[in-house]
């Protein structure tokens, strides 16, 4: 479970006090990447140069070109290269998110079966990319694989989409935060920009984690996704449907089956053609899922097996979000303002106003009795502080949608003056972005590589919440 803002208060109360204001030159902040990617410059590097890059927050997160034509393990060598020292802290942070579940378990006993089990995920070409990666950083692949596996089942976010002017016209803009305890991760944000050729344009692009080969945050043309976390599960309690999901869960950490961000990913990426004659252009030898197919593919009869999870999809003309279930689904869907972050919409604790419940289509399986048993949980002592936060974060966002509204249409800077606003922008906040799905392009973006400080709050705290 994601720790709550206190909870990263306490652990970085000796840093809290450091500048949090000073935004660096993205241009600059890659130059200083590269240079640390060969040997010599690592070695001659000063600690006080290092301890300056990682103190330029909130920054724009370093970028890299993923050439997709390139075989998989060569795709990430020059990232690992740039981050070889950060990759190689995973081993410390499996320690400390095993030692939060089984705690009562000797560590060297888990690396012990989890070397053993843990020898692939399910797609073959994320796989060819991990071996690359563990090669490049000297990282085990099996921490490789639980890091994929495992990080979407603890992050708290927020995502959602609002619509904008443009030109004459109007069109939704996806904006999201990920917000995550460990804050080990919080320097190896990055955005990856997928090519299909080298020099070729970008067909897509990424939020993500240095080492991580899903896909949590991402964009393309006609198609925006986003992921959060959601600790709330239909029928838990039922002795087939818990059995059924752990086995789901079983078969997930040991390569049997796709992981939601491997989802994600087969969403957001394009794949070869093989229809298409060779000698064609490149560009028509990749297909993409669209926006309409993606949703079917999670709403539909037949729809995918994941954790259950929070989606936000988005096509520059409208937004859905989902609550996903293990088997089923049920979407809301607004051409205006909708959002999500970690708590149901028809639970007791869940915020009930009216701009993310009255959208302009709302549609579900019936298949399950979501909405029933949803109800009749009761959230875990544990969640409590949780879910209050996340609904804090969604009436923040939508009374200053609303507020925004009242003096007419929105506009691309007032979507991300919204997202900084506190506490949608909070202390667990690694990274937020606005994307544009209508163009295909993460419109802007910024991490911090340090919890935001109480001057940073007080400047950013929303007045109509």
């Amino acid at each position: 479970m994601p720790a709550t803002r206190s909870q990263t208060l306490r652990e970085t109360a000796a840093s809290i006090g450091l500048p949090q204001h000073n935004v660096a030159d993205p241009h600059q902040l890659n130059v200083n990447i590269r240079q640390r990617s060969t040997a010599s410059d690592r070695k001659g590097a000063s600690t006080e140069s290092l301890a300056m890059l990682r103190t330029r927050y909130p920054d724009t997160p370093p970028r890299f070109t993923i050439d997709l034509s390139l075989p998989p393990e060569q795709r990430y060598l020059h990232v690992c290269a740039a981050f070889q020292e950060e990759v190689a802290g995973l081993t410390s942070l499996f320690d400390e998110v095993v030692a939060g579940m089984l705690y009562q378990v000797p560590l060297k006993w888990v690396h012990f079966v989890c070397r053993i089990l843990l020898r692939s995920v399910y797609d073959r070409e994320e796989n060819k990319e991990l071996k690359g990666i563990s090669k490049a950083t000297g990282v085990s692949m099996y921490l490789l694989i639980c890091f994929n596996v495992l990080l979407d089942l603890f992050m708290g976010c927020s995502s959602g989409g609002a619509a904008v002017s443009d030109g004459n016209g109007t069109k939704t803009l996806h904006f999201r935060t990920l917000d995550w305890g460990m804050p080990s991760l919080r320097k190896v944000v990055v955005q990856l920009d997928f090519q299909i050729e080298k020099n070729g344009p970008i067909v897509a692009s990424s939020l993500t984690y240095v080492g991580y080969v899903g896909v949590l945050t991402g964009v393309r043309k006609s198609m925006s996704l986003s992921l959060n976390f959601r600790p709330h599960r239909n029928e838990k309690g039922q002795f087939w449907a818990d059995t059924s999901y752990t086995w789901h869960l079983s078969m997930v950490l040991l390569g049997q089956r796709r992981s939601i961000s491997s989802e994600l990913r087969r969403f957001l990426l394009p794949k070869p053609n093989k229809r298409t004659f060779p000698q064609s252009d490149a560009r028509k030898r990749w297909t993409a899922m669209s926006y309409d197919e993606i949703v079917g593919a999670v709403m539909g009869k037949t729809a995918v097996k994941t954790t259950a999870c929070y989606l936000c999809f988005s096509n520059g003309k409208e937004t859905t979000v989902i609550e996903k279930d293990y088997r089923t689904a049920i979407c809301r869907t607004s051409e205006d303002f909708v959002v999500i972050t970690n708590t149901d919409q028809d639970r007791p604790d869940s915020t009930g106003t009216v701009d993310s419940t009255d959208s302009d289509d709302s549609r579900g399986t019936d298949n399950s009795e979501s909405s029933t048993n949803t109800m009749k949980q009761k959230a875990p002592t544990g969640m409590e502080d949780l879910l209050e936060e996340a609904k804090d974060r969604q009436q923040c966002a939508e009374h200053n949608y609303r507020s925004l509204r009242a003096n007419g249409m929105a506009t691309e800077e007032d979507v991300i003056a919204l997202v900084q606003k506190y506490p949608t922008t909070n202390e667990e906040t690694h990274f937020a972005c606005v994307m544009d799905p209508k163009e295909g392009t993460v419109k802007w973006c910024r991490r911090w590589v340090k919890p935001v400080s109480a001057r940073w709050i007080r400047e950013h705290m929303s007045e109509t919440w």
